[in-house]
């Protein structure tokens, strides 16, 4: 449910109608009824202008008039108790004494004092009761239809809000657009309220999507910017309607006007939406291209403070095959406190830069994400990348490690590297032991006992080569 803003509530106050000045139209003019609208209904408008020419007002007599005007002097000092006693005492007890013009500024006065005190459903009764005379002014009667949209908007009676407004607009032949836009929001706040299904809101959202585009339309007529407000009540019913290519349209605008860090993030996760749902290689490539310079774009700008955001930069690297820079913002997030020091982060750091193949730099953060494992299979890890670099002193000590930590998917596989290791350093009863280890597993058996086969015929050349020698 949407509540009443400052910015609507600004409007009806704007509107509200004071003293013997209540024939004036205070309200802004309203623009913006659909063009389908207006054509249907061209006959019909001539008849309803030509009916509202014929209308003839009474006068306002003199001790009327100053009635009115003592009570205006209490309103404007904000003494609103004091001013609504100066009405019921000098007009209230003889109403039906009164003519119709007379009646409606009673009533209409009355209205913009409860409004004042926050007392709308007295002020509505008001504005009703204005509405009930006859030959009203056309002034008068659009300011109170426009005044009660606003006032049922304020109590978020939507549907009656709807219904004033709309009513307001058939006799609006040039409107303006903020109230197109309050009616718009509306239109969106009706499809908001709870209860409502997704069919019924969608049907919401397409009626007061039309007012909002002709608010725009309006504004850049004249020369004039759009509110940003405006474009972010699009892009919400846009997203409900799951018209993902308006969403990213009017994202891809805010980001230019107006380039926040929320629009940036909202229009990298919409191409990375569209992408996921692509039925077009080509096209998800494009998307997710997109998503990647979007993303790093808010992350040059400095928008990306949280650990988690930068992890997802990242992560974005990482699948676009740019480990170096997957790298780069880990380990500068890791160094900043901004992205936490736990296993799941060292190890993403490591595998970086192990795909970067800077094989040296990966050592450290997966030696500390191996600390933090519950399990060895990150030593094991680490003993692999030693052996890459050929030494095979730490790559045997990590993996005797693993093997010591435990819940290994494979211990026998990591005993055989391990045996490996000893092997190339000469040491063939050490990685005899590990060989023996790995047999054990039927899965390395036959791999163990070559190995165990072989390093005895090596013990035995070995023994023959010093035996020799000595």
């Amino acid at each position: 449910m949407i509540k009443f803003t400052k910015f609507a509530k600004t409007l009806v106050s704007a509107t509200a109608l004071c003293g013997i000045a209540a024939t004036a139209s205070l309200a802004p003019a309203l623009s913006g009824i659909s063009d389908q609208a207006f054509a249907a209904a061209t006959d019909k408008e001539n008849r309803k202008y030509e009916d509202r020419k014929t209308r003839r007002t009474p006068a306002l007599s003199e001790k009327i008039y100053k009635v009115l005007g003592k009570a205006q002097e209490q309103a404007d000092l904000n003494q609103y108790p004091a001013a609504l006693k100066v009405l019921e005492d000098g007009l209230g007890y003889k109403l039906e004494k009164l003519n119709s013009y007379e009646r409606a500024q009673y009533f209409n006065f009355r209205g913009f004092l409860y409004y004042s005190q926050e007392k709308y459903e007295e002020a509505l009764r008001a504005y009703e009761n204005v509405l009930r005379q006859e030959n009203l002014p056309a002034a008068m009667e659009d300011t109170t239809v426009y005044t009660m949209a606003q006032l049922y908007f304020i109590k978020e009676d939507f549907n009656n809000s709807i219904k004033m407004m709309l009513r307001w607009l058939e006799y609006q032949p040039s409107p303006t657009a903020q109230p197109l836009v309050l009616l718009g929001q509306a239109y969106y706040s009706l499809g908001t309220e709870d209860g409502i299904s997704e069919t019924q809101a969608k049907v919401q959202f397409k009626k007061g999507i039309p007012y909002i585009l002709r608010a725009i339309d309006l504004y850049k007529a004249s020369d004039k910017q759009p509110k940003e407000n405006w474009y972010l009540l699009l892009r919400v019913m846009y997203f409900e309607m799951k018209e993902n290519q308006k969403v990213v349209d009017i994202l891809e605008l805010l980001v230019n006007k107006w380039p926040k860090k929320e629009y940036w993030l909202q229009l990298a996760g919409m191409y990375g939406e569209m992408g996921s749902d692509a039925k077009s290689e080509k096209v998800r490539q494009v998307l997710e291209k997109k998503q990647l310079a979007t993303y790093e774009t808010a992350y040059r700008q400095g928008y990306l403070a949280k650990g988690s955001e930068l992890v997802n930069m990242s992560q974005l690297y990482m699948y676009h095959e740019a480990p170096y820079w997957a790298s780069v913002v880990l380990a500068e997030g890791i160094k900043t406190g901004i992205i936490e020091k736990n296993k799941k982060n060292y190890e993403n750091l490591a595998q970086a830069r192990i795909n970067a193949q800077d094989m040296r730099q990966s050592l450290e953060p997966l030696r500390l994400a191996a600390e933090l494992a519950k399990d060895g299979e990150l030593y094991k890890k680490l003993g692999q990348v030693y052996m890459q670099l050929d030494d095979y002193k730490n790559g045997a000590k990590y993996f005797g490690m693993a093997l010591k930590k435990g819940g290994l998917k494979r211990r026998d596989s990591v005993a055989v590297y391990q045996g490996m290791c000893y092997f190339n350093m000469g040491q063939l009863n050490s990685a005899k032991k590990s060989f023996e280890i790995a047999a054990e597993d039927k899965r390395s058996r036959k791999q163990a006992r070559k190995w165990i086969s072989y390093l005895k015929k090596e013990k035995k050349r070995l023994d023959q080569i010093k035996e020799f020698l000595s």
